[in-house]
């Protein structure tokens, strides 16, 4: 176990730097792909209890998503307290293998950070509750490396574009899951039959993956770009949908030519 003070700083300055590389994103983008924004719609049964939205961004060689999640969660004397939490992950473009991570949640006045630095054959991972904190240096799972953080829904979608060029029936992930610790639970997802789904009221011909780790299963259904449409945990009636599209604005008609 590590503890330094000057860890805050190193991860602070992590994600001001890549915000303003977001900024300055058409100046440094190496591909055409423009930036694709999302919003996902969390819901218990029928009812909806929070949304997150995000964005994928190309930066040069690297791949950044940016994601908040808000929701407002009640205390036991019945008064309402918003919870948000953000998250920056950056993955290489080509392979979307992890090179950066760091969320940080606000709930009831206290500031949760968490991070994660691969190295070649170790893995740092950060923790920092109102300014004091500590790391961990652990050895790096083979393999590319998938982050999953409650309540962050956004990173299944990474996990899905991973998966939208690969023709399998059954493959395994090494997952990074995130919470007071840090542990890495190898998951099985298994291909299934496609699936149609109703999207902005047009039909939608969606890959669906079923991902198992030793504590949860999950249902997923993405385009045949990865990404993530609709999730589902059938055992606790967790569901998650993706907001259409906005419609494209109407091109202006053209003006008819002047009478000579």
């Amino acid at each position: 176990m590590l503890r330094s003070s000057f860890m805050p700083s190193v991860f602070q300055s992590t994600i001001l730097v890549v915000l303003a590389l977001l900024a300055a994103a058409p100046a440094l983008a190496l591909e055409p792909a423009p930036a694709d924004s999302g919003r996902l719609v969390v819901y218990q049964g029928e009812m909806p209890i929070m949304n997150e939205r995000f964005t994928f961004q190309f930066l040069g060689d690297s791949l950044a998503l940016t994601a908040v999640s808000e929701r407002k969660l009640r205390d036991e004397q019945g008064a309402l307290h918003p919870y948000q939490k953000t998250l920056l992950l950056v993955a290489d473009a080509r392979d979307l293998g992890l090179q950066r991570y760091l969320s940080i949640e606000e709930f009831q006045g206290h500031k949760l950070t968490r991070g994660l630095v691969p190295g070649d054959t170790s893995i740092t991972y950060y923790r920092e509750l109102d300014g004091a904190g500590e790391a961990s240096r652990l050895v790096q799972p083979p393999g590319r490396l998938y982050v999953m953080e409650s309540p962050m829904f956004s990173l299944f979608e990474v996990l899905c574009r991973g998966l939208a060029d690969k023709s399998f029936t059954t493959r395994r992930a090494q997952l990074v899951a995130l919470s007071d610790s840090m542990a890495t639970p190898l998951a099985t997802i298994t291909r299934l039959a496609p699936d149609t789904l109703r999207n902005a009221g047009q039909s939608v011909i969606a890959r669906h993956y079923r991902l198992e780790d030793p504590g949860a299963t999950f249902d997923l259904w993405a385009d045949p770009r990865g990404r993530l449409l609709k999730l589902a945990h059938a055992a606790s009636g967790l569901r998650v949908e993706r907001l259409p599209d906005p419609a494209a604005p109407p091109k202006p008609k053209a003006k008819p030519a002047a009478k000579k």
